[in-house]
């Protein structure tokens, strides 16, 4: 009986704190961003908003490796970072899909 529960409970704690830690890092990326600056290194980027990004983009250039991450935020909006070499060259943001639609529709009376 006892191995029955431990077997229910071990992935239930792993998944808690899987997703623990996603919402934590959602929660502080708009805040955690401003700490980016230009020229950072992957690692660096990684220390400040956490492991939870997704590479969105990587290709060999003439000009050396290209990396996209993108972080995701509690509005579902992402911050993506275009990484060269390994160090951040540009960021933006790419508005969640509901904001981007309310933003190109207007009202008529």
């Amino acid at each position: 009986m006892i191995k029955k529960l431990l077997l229910l409970f071990i992935p239930i704690c792993i998944f808690t704190s899987c997703y623990t830690t996603r919402m934590k890092n959602e929660w502080k990326a708009d805040d955690n961003m401003q700490k980016v600056r230009i020229g950072m290194t992957k690692k660096e980027v990684i220390s400040i908003m956490g492991d939870t990004y997704k590479v969105m983009e990587a290709k060999q250039t003439a000009d050396g490796y290209q990396e996209v991450i993108g972080y995701v935020d509690l509005q579902n909006g992402i911050y993506r970072l275009r990484l060269s070499n390994g160090k951040v060259a540009e960021w933006d943001y790419i508005l969640p899909p509901a904001h981007r639609h309310s933003e190109n529709t207007s009202t008529s009376n």
